[in-house]
């Protein structure tokens, strides 16, 4: 193998590095085109006319501030992949020494992270699961401000939308919101002709099939204000049961995509070590040509001998 080219075999690695650095591109640039999406277009344009109408006015900016850091979280992971294949292909291109680096060692921090993620999942489930079930019951409890409240939280918003999208109730059932400190249950729709026990809701509105209230006319009708009140026709599925459905539904999908990633990570992460050595070994073989030629084979014996003599 030649230092002062570049060889086939890398050459090949090369080429391997960048390939797989153009799917981490367009994985990115996939997932940040979806998210801007989403914010110019609106998605969940249902859900938030829905917050809009049953709210008052004064609180519609405050919906969509929501809905917008919805969407950026969204664009965030496009965003680094984005970068990290823009860096690998500069890196594979260029051969700097800094951006090799770099770009190493985010994908292995990645890397563990994501194992360290998987050996989680794979050695405790139980106890992850009931962690996971005491944190949400725990953002409901203090967090949780109901769909009504006029300042709206995040949190709230976003527990609110889980629910709607996959008609569910609570982490794991409409007795999830029996406990809140900061939901007012008042209904703005009660009147002194109405029975006192009508006057606060027992569970949220995004708890009952809101959304088979036509697009076009976003007035609720008594039985949505019902299954608040009473739980009549409620979601009596909790929102855990409903993503570990979704899971195991999509579980083969999930896999594949997970293995590929791992794969593709795996194999960007040898291909930058075998650059970054590569341009390693070619810089000492540099140093080594440009230093003075070696003393002649009877100058270094006589230094040998003196050696020893001292």
């Amino acid at each position: 193998m030649g230092h002062g080219g570049m060889s086939y075999q890398l050459k090949t690695v090369r080429l391997i590095m960048i390939l797989v650095n153009v799917i981490f591109f367009l994985i990115g640039a996939i997932l940040l085109g979806e998210g801007i999406d989403l914010l110019v277009s609106g998605r969940f344009q249902n859900f938030t006319e829905f917050m809009s109408n049953v709210q008052s006015s004064n609180n519609t900016q405050k919906n969509v501030l929501s809905d917008e850091i919805l969407y950026i979280i969204m664009i965030i992971p496009g965003f680094i992949l984005l970068s990290i294949g823009f860096f690998g292909c500069s890196g594979a291109l260029t051969q700097m020494q800094c951006i090799l680096f770099s770009y190493s060692f985010t994908i292995g921090i990645n890397l563990i992270f994501q194992m360290i993620i998987i050996i989680i999942l794979i050695i405790f489930p139980s106890k992850l699961k009931e962690n996971f079930i005491f944190i949400i019951r725990v953002l409901i409890r203090d967090q949780y401000k109901g769909p009504l409240e006029k300042n709206l939280q995040l949190t709230s918003y976003l527990w609110d939308l889980i629910m709607y999208q996959l008609k569910c109730c609570g982490i794991e059932s409409k007795n999830d919101f029996d406990i809140t400190n900061n939901w007012d249950r008042t209904n703005p729709w009660w009147t002194n002709s109405m029975a006192i026990e009508n006057k606060n809701f027992k569970y949220p509105l995004t708890c009952c099939p809101i959304n088979n209230i036509s697009n076009k006319n976003w007035h609720l009708s008594q039985k949505v204000i019902s299954c608040a009140l009473q739980g009549n026709d409620i979601y009596e599925i909790g929102c855990y049961k409903k993503l570990i459905d979704i899971f195991y539904s999509s579980q083969v999908t999930i896999f594949i995509v997970i293995s590929f990633i791992i794969i593709i990570e795996m194999t960007a992460l040898i291909f930058v070590l075998v650059i970054y050595n590569r341009n390693q070994m070619d810089r000492i073989h540099h140093i080594m040509e440009e230093l003075p030629p070696p003393y002649p084979t009877r100058t270094r014996m006589n230094n040998a001998n003196l050696y020893f003599q001292i």
